[in-house]
C-alpha cells in the first residue's frame, strides 16, 4: 500500500508531522479499519484510507497477491459475539420484522416527564432494545417506517435486517462464531 501513485504528490500535514496518509494508516490500526468483530485486514485498512482521502486528489494505491485476509490487527470487537449470535433468534427468518411497542423504550415510565404510552417499559424489553439499538448502530437493521428506532418502539413499528445484516444473520444461524 502506498500513498499515492508515483505521478501524484502525497500531501503532508506539519500539525502532525507526517503526511496524511501515515496518519490515516494510524487511525485505521488504532480501530476506525476495524470491521464489527474487531477485526482489521489490509483491505479494511485500505478502504478506510481510500474513503478518507475522498476530499483530498492524492488516491492510495493497493497490490497484493494472497488468497485470504487475515486479520493484521483485532481490537474489541463493536458487537460481542454473544450479542451478534441472538441476531437469529430475533430474526427467526431472514425477511422476518421485528415487532415493537412502548415496553421497549427505557423512558417510557410514568416518572418520566413526558408523554408516555402504555404500555410501559419492561425491564425485559428494555434489554431487548439495547441489542436491537447496537445491531441499528452498526448497521445490521434498521427501523421501519421511520428513521430512529426509539420512534419504531414508541409507535408500535417494526425494525429489519439490512443487507449487512442478512450477511451476519446467515453466520449467526450456520453458528459460524
Amino acid at each position: 500500500m502506498t500513498a499515492s501513485s508515483r505521478n501524484q504528490v502525497s500531501i503532508e500535514d506539519s500539525s502532525t508531522g507526517h503526511g496524511v496518509f501515515t496518519e490515516l494508516i494510524i487511525q485505521g490500526l488504532k480501530g476506525s479499519a476495524a470491521d464489527i468483530g474487531g477485526n482489521i485486514t489490509p483491505a479494511s485498512l485500505y478502504s478506510f484510507v481510500d474513503q478518507s482521502l475522498g476530499a483530498w486528489e492524492q488516491r492510495p494505491i493497493f497490490k497484493t497477491n494472497i488468497s485470504r485476509f487475515l486479520p493484521i490487527r483485532t481490537i474489541e470487537a463493536k458487537v460481542s459475539k454473544a450479542t451478534l449470535r441472538k441476531l437469529s433468534k430475533y430474526f427467526p427468518n431472514p425477511t422476518d420484522e421485528y415487532s415493537l411497542d412502548p415496553s421497549y423504550e427505557f423512558t417510557n415510565t410514568p416518572e418520566c416527564e413526558h408523554k408516555i404510552i402504555e404500555p410501559y417499559a419492561d425491564e425485559y424489553n428494555v434489554q431487548k432494545f439495547k441489542d436491537l439499538q447496537l445491531y441499528e448502530s452498526v448497521g445490521l437493521i434498521e427501523p421501519v417506517g421511520t428513521e430512529h428506532m426509539y420512534f419504531a418502539a414508541m409507535e408500535n413499528k417494526s425494525c429489519k435486517l439490512t443487507a449487512l445484516g442478512l450477511h451476519y444473520w446467515r453466520l449467526a444461524k450456520d453458528k459460524r462464531f
